[in-house]
């Protein structure tokens, strides 16, 4: 009978286990990416009320942007070409983002981008790890 049960739930946790790297998260529209980020940058940086309006309309064109330019170049040619653009349109919208912001909230917003770069090489440098040890 332990045994029974034993393999019951160890087929159980392979199936949960198996759906789980199946599952797939639906993507966010442009309009619900630009939500979010306003939102975090309002709360972070203090954003007034005008600013907040501005920082979203920015925010929504480069997520508009950024879509229709993934979903025109699929290949695997026009990926790496994507890239470009997308970091063209990024650097766009950094420059934008900062002619809204006052010197207070751009040290703060520096700050935050210099955060997230290091958090995103720090995951890399993990995910290298695990794969080659």
């Amino acid at each position: 009978m332990k045994k029974l049960i034993l393999m019951m739930a160890i087929v159980a946790g392979l199936g949960l286990a198996a759906h789980a790297q199946t599952e797939v998260r639906p993507h966010k529209t442009a309009q619900q990416k630009a939500d979010i980020l306003s939102k975090k940058m309002q709360s972070e940086l203090a954003l007034s009320q005008a600013q907040s309006v501005k920082v979203h309309d920015i925010l929504l064109k480069q997520a508009t942007s950024v879509d229709s330019l993934k979903a025109a170049n699929k290949t695997a040619d026009n990926k790496r070409h994507n890239r470009k653009a997308i970091k063209a349109i990024m650097e766009t919208t950094d420059k934008q983002i900062t002619g809204v912001l006052n010197a207070d909230q751009v040290k703060k917003y520096n700050q935050l981008k210099a955060d997230k770069v290091y958090k995103m090489q720090k995951k890399r440098a993990e995910q290298a790890g695990k794969v080659q040890g």
